[in-house]
């Protein structure tokens, strides 16, 4: 099995966002003493023949499984966002999740444990992120998202970049004073992410 993987947008024959997404593979590799081998800009989606056998239309989740010797798989299945209502904050303790691994167990337990639509995460009496999304919380009049998330998501990365969203820490007890919390990932576009009123 492959230790890491990135799940990256594909519309339209076109896989988005490939420049945050080569930022974190290349973070990945030299986090682990490694020169980067993997060069997503390489890769012609378009033409894997799983691909190719796609509609135009519609939005596809592909999951690009890697490892540290540049060897790679690649798998597209049909998207479609999660409903949330509902989330419980968790402590994530000593567990961490600063890079994308395939291995979510503890992760995906806590949500089961949960019962509620997802949890976000918390540590230190930091806000952090949720289960498969970084967030961002509005306070009427500006979206910040936490400074210290457990994993760097590459749409953040594109929001902060586009000044959509600023980043600060968020104390736990500071999130009674916002007014939204807005769910966002690499497969979601800003507008259709999942939004709660708080």
């Amino acid at each position: 099995m492959y230790p890491f993987f990135e799940t990256i947008r594909y519309e339209d024959a076109q896989a988005e966002n490939l420049f945050f997404h080569q930022q974190r593979v290349e973070r990945t590799y030299l986090s682990k003493g490694k020169i980067c081998k993997l060069n997503l800009h390489e890769i012609k989606f378009n033409e894997i023949p799983e691909a190719k056998q796609l509609t135009n239309s519609g939005v596809y989740k592909c999951k690009l499984s890697y490892d540290l010797n540049g060897n790679y798989s690649i798998y597209f299945e049909p998207y479609s966002i999660r409903k949330i209502e509902t989330f419980t904050l968790v402590e994530i303790g000593t567990n961490t999740y600063e890079l994308k691994y395939t291995d979510r167990n503890w992760i995906n337990n806590t949500v089961a444990a949960a019962k509620t639509d997802d949890v976000i995460f918390t540590g230190n009496g930091l806000i952090k992120d949720a289960s498969y999304t970084n967030i961002a919380l509005f306070d009427g009049y500006k979206w910040i998202t936490p400074k210290s998330p457990m994993l760097m998501g590459t749409k953040r990365a594109l929001l902060l970049r586009d000044r959509q969203i600023i980043e600060q820490d968020i104390l736990v007890q500071q999130l009674k004073d916002f007014k939204k919390i807005k769910f966002i990932n690499a497969m979601m576009h800003w507008d259709e992410s999942p939004c709660i009123d708080l």
